[in-house]
């Protein structure tokens, strides 16, 4: 048997029957392959010597022999020598036994070499199989495969993530530019101008009272389903020709002659009278139409638009909207009485209150759409030689000023000058009367109300005494009020003029101020440089409707104000806020920095601009005065907070209970002096996220305009702009001064306070409605519906 050791070294070996064990040890090399020629031995003996060829068993160690010797083998055996086991069997580099060939020189390899290059002896023939491009499976064994398995495996990830990562930025550009605007869902344009509206929506229907027509469409297809016209021409031509009567009989009377109206012009604020006097009220597909003007309710039928029913409802003009139903004030003879329409069934119910003269109503009064909340009464710039004589209101005359176009900024100058002169001629040919007159005539409580009422009714004399009814969660609060003792106290409300006047050199440098110094004098002139705060006593008592036991009755200082929330009652007078439990009994009172400022929303509505100035909430109460910000403990009345702010207009709470307060950016001196005009000086809007627990700013935003709706994810601000229809101007001096229309709806994140988005469009807004993420917009000429995608 011949064999060759992995060294080179070449052996032949005589195998016979009954050999034993052989120890075989190359001495060339050293190698021990005593196991394999044992082996080979028995395969040997196994061939040629079925029969008598017992085990080979295990022998002592033989003296390896010699290279080249031959060991002989028995005679008449014809068995071919052994194969050379190096090529097929030992691996020439680790000496072990091959399981495998090179694929590319054929040499033994084992399985330590093909954990490193697979099916190769060596990097030389893996990369000449490369060049050749010899087909060689991968070795699954190798130490490299499991990293190649998980290379290929992160590749495919890396390719997925990179896939998703591009969609996903595509998507967020898209959604960013695309998505996430506003586009136009639904609109309908009309050739008539409008000067009212609102609109409703179920579903994918709209209901809509644009002026004086009232329609339904279908959003998505945006087919019109019916239409009516509920102010006609002949009802125009009816009240054109009835206030012209009435004008000419009033000149007779008189004994004077004026000038008419034409008739184009008399025809139109026809038609906005008439249009304004309509109301939409809806309840799931009950369409109602209250028209002030007839006092009357109509509802009108979802499929159709045809009418279903009547109701004369005095005042309907004056409706406050609870849960399903509309109230409506009524007073005959004497007596008064508050009815309800239900506004799914139609039917009328009335409650009345006998023995006793109840003044009003207390209801809601919304502020247009995107218009800066109530202030106190005053005029605008005077931009007409004519303009009233009334209180200029400081902030008013700042935005106007500032809402001009570069045309009437540089004309604004001659034209307060020119005006400030014709108010001086003017005053110098009434014998004064201008300056004589009472500080405030007619424009303020001091002479509407309390003066004339004190002067009637002297001290010592009875008072008369006023009932209001203001509807509460579960029925009404009445609401009484008596002057016991008049006390009206002046203040001044402006600074002393400049010691140097701007007037005695005007230039570019200092135009501003001449304009101020030039408006300020006029409302000296006009005895407008003080304010009337009214402390007087008052005797209040309040009383739940059919439940005389359950009253309050005491004394107040100031003007008193009636705030019945969803637990207590809130009483404000003055500095003093007086809060009463349900049964009216007096739980606490406190006083803030300055008085509650009076004409409020009723606390069934909410105001575009949220809740206030008394909010109840997770067992805390809320008031904002002019200056300041304060929560109280419901039950004991204890401060838990005060931030200083001033004009803070509206609250909103989120649904994770946090509070959203529209402030401005106004100061304590604003308040001081409250006549002085700065006609630079601009107050703008701002928002504060607070932490209702602790009174901690969240963020501080200045959107540009107030919030007007907060629900969920969604937080909107709007700000309007409207420089009215160019027949409206004063005079040709003023017409086109002003900047053009303007209507800003935006979008506020709920965690920073940012702007998400702000969509401009060049005109005014009559009506703007938020649903989530559409919008619905009444402007003069078109109803509008925007849409946008909310993740």
């Amino acid at each position: 048997m011949k064999i060759q050791c992995p060294c080179g070294a070449k052996y032949v070996i005589d195998v016979t029957p009954g050999m034993q064990a052989v120890q075989f040890v190359c001495p060339n090399c050293g190698g021990d392959y005593s196991q394999f020629v044992n082996q080979l031995i028995q395969r040997e003996l196994a061939e040629n010597f079925p029969s008598a060829s017992p085990p080979v068993q295990p022998a002592a160690p033989a003296a390896p022999q010699a290279p080249g010797l031959r060991i002989s083998r028995p005679q008449g055996t014809d068995a071919p020598p052994a194969e050379a086991p190096a090529a097929a069997e030992f691996c020439a580099k680790h000496r072990e036994p091959a399981t495998e060939h090179c694929a590319v020189c054929h040499k033994p390899i084992c399985p330590k070499c093909m954990e490193v290059f697979g099916y190769f002896c060596s990097p030389f023939c893996k990369g000449k199989a490369e060049a050749q491009k010899i087909n060689v499976p991968a070795y699954a064994g190798g130490m490299f495969a499991g990293e190649a398995r998980f290379w290929r495996k992160m590749g495919l990830i890396s390719s997925i993530v990179g896939v998703l990562a591009a969609v996903g930025l595509g998507f967020w550009v898209w959604y960013a530019w695309i998505g996430s605007v506003p586009r136009t869902y639904f609109s309908v344009s009309f050739d008539q101008i409008s000067h009212s509206g609102s609109s409703y929506v179920d579903g994918d229907q709209i209901v809509f009272l644009h002026g004086g027509t009232l329609a339904r469409y279908d959003m998505k297809t945006g087919q019109k389903i019916w239409s009516q016209e509920l102010v006609s021409q002949q009802q125009i031509d009816d009240l054109v020709n009835r206030e012209n009567a009435e004008e000419a009989a009033a000149r007779d009377r008189s004994g004077t002659e004026e000038i008419r109206a034409t008739p184009s012009v008399s025809e139109k604020y026809a038609r906005i009278g008439l249009e304004s006097a309509l109301s939409l009220h809806c309840l799931g597909q009950n369409i109602w139409v209250a028209d002030g003007g007839a006092g009357q309710l109509t509802h009108y039928d979802w499929n159709s638009g045809n009418v279903l029913q009547q109701v004369a409802v005095p005042d309907a003009g004056d409706l406050v909207a609870r849960d399903n139903e509309l109230l409506a004030f009524e007073r005959e003879n004497g007596q008064s009485a508050i009815v309800h329409v239900d506004l799914a069934s139609g039917q009328l119910t009335t409650n009345q209150f006998q023995g006793q003269s109840v003044a009003a109503l207390a209801q809601n009064s919304p502020t247009p759409a995107g218009g800066p909340p109530a202030q106190a009464a005053g005029g605008g710039l005077p931009l007409s030689p004519y303009a009233s004589s009334q209180p200029m209101n400081p902030q008013r005359v700042a935005r106007q000023a500032q809402d001009l176009s570069l045309q009437g900024q540089i004309a604004l100058p001659a034209i307060i000058a020119n005006n400030s002169y014709e108010q001086r001629i003017e005053g110098a040919m009434n014998d004064g009367e201008r300056r004589q007159r009472p500080a405030q005539q007619n424009y303020n409580y001091y002479n509407n109300y309390a003066r004339p009422a004190a002067a009637a009714h002297p001290a010592g004399k009875s008072q008369p005494e006023t009932f209001t009814l203001i509807p509460d969660n579960d029925g009404y609060e009445e609401f009484s009020s008596q002057l016991v003792q008049a006390n009206f106290v002046q203040r001044e409300a402006m600074k002393a003029p400049p010691s140097k006047s701007a007037l005695d050199n005007v230039g570019a440098f200092n135009e501003t101020a001449a304009v101020n110094e030039q408006l300020n004098e006029m409302q000296r002139n006009n005895g407008n440089d003080k304010v009337t705060e009214d402390d007087s006593t008052y005797s209040v008592t309040v009383r739940q409707a059919g439940s005389p036991g359950n009253q309050w009755t005491g004394e107040v200082i100031g003007p008193p104000e009636l705030f019945p929330l969803k637990t207590v009652t809130v009483l404000a007078a003055g500095k003093t806020i007086i809060v009463l439990d349900k049964t009216n009994k007096k739980l606490w009172q406190t006083e803030l920095t300055y008085a509650i400022s009076g004409d409020q929303q009723s606390p069934l509505e909410q105001s575009p601009y949220g809740e206030g100035p008394c909010v109840e909430h997770d067992g805390a109460l809320y008031v904002f005065d002019p200056a300041v910000l304060s929560a109280f403990d419901l039950t004991s009345g204890n401060a838990r907070w005060r931030i200083p702010t001033v004009g803070v207009v509206g609250l909103f709470f989120d649904d994770k209970g946090m509070l959203y307060v529209n402030t401005t950016t106004g100061n304590p001196d604003d308040i001081k002096y409250a006549r002085q005009i700065d006609v630079s000086k601009s107050i703008e809007a701002v928002v504060l996220k607070i932490d209702p627990g602790t009174g901690r700013i969240i963020w501080r935003a200045t959107p540009g305009g107030y919030i007007s709706y907060l629900s969920g994810p969604f937080i909107y601000a709007i700000q309007v702009h409207d420089p009215g229809d160019q027949e409206d101007q004063l005079t040709d001096a003023t017409a086109g001064l002003e900047k053009p229309a303007l209507t800003r709806i935006i979008r506020i994140s709920p965690s920073d306070g940012r702007v998400l988005w702000q969509e401009d469009q060049p005109r005014a807004a009559m009506n703007v409605q938020f649903d989530g993420s559409f919008i619905r917009i009444i402007f003069k000429k078109e109803v509008q519906v925007l849409h946008y995608l909310a993740l």
